[in-house]
């Protein structure tokens, strides 16, 4: 269901315009020769006259300006990670669907990542993240959360459900380490950098 309408009733290009899907293997996404192509080749295919204003957008928010000349291939995996993200920004879809982000991502580009997702977030974009990294789906803050076993939810509720390690234990799921820490302290914030604001104060 996207939006009260049932997906299996809507063809793919009906729903490419209101869902962007990030692939897990970012390089699996890309097939033209320069980083702004590939940008602008989404808005371009649905006919947007304002294509290259939506990629000089998307390449901005992702911090790809220096790259547009780049071929894809020859950018690092977290520089990919975020061309794959500035793709479907510039297709101005409601929601942004990501398959594991944080595979094969150093510390600083997992960083550069919820930056970008946390502004796109408050920009009004639906944010849907698939991931059993959950250390970093606790520094994400996500409103959200649904834990799924077996291929059927398990839990679905608020935040709180990463810090609650019996119910992610029986779904064979690792508790974030800050949730951990911050139970034992007696903090209730989710993400290390929640726990270091309130520890501090």
């Amino acid at each position: 269901m996207v939006d009260g309408v049932d997906t299996r009733e809507k063809d793919i290009s009906d729903l490419s315009r209101k869902v962007g899907l990030v692939f897990q293997n970012p390089e699996h996404m890309f097939f033209s020769e320069t980083v702004w192509d590939e940008v602008i080749f989404g808005p371009k295919a649905l006919g947007r006259n304002d294509f290259e204003e939506l990629g000089e957008k998307a390449i901005r928010l992702t911090g790809l300006v220096d790259m547009k000349e780049y071929p894809p291939w020859s950018l690092s995996g977290g520089e990919m990670k975020r061309l794959s993200v500035a793709c479907i920004l510039s297709m101005e879809t409601d929601y942004i669907a990501l398959d594991e982000p944080t595979v094969g991502q150093d510390a600083v580009s997992r960083k550069e990542l919820i930056d970008i997702l946390r502004s796109l977030k408050e920009m009004g974009r639906g944010i849907i993240v698939v991931s059993h990294d959950l250390e970093w789906i606790s520094d994400l803050r996500p409103d959200r959360v649904i834990v799924i076993r077996d291929g059927y939810i398990f839990a679905d509720g608020g935040p709180d459900i990463l810090a609650d390690t019996v119910t992610l234990a029986r779904a064979g799921l690792v508790p974030p380490i800050s949730s951990i820490i911050g139970r034992a302290i007696g903090v209730k914030g989710l993400g290390i950098d929640e726990i270091l604001k309130e520890v501090l104060g």
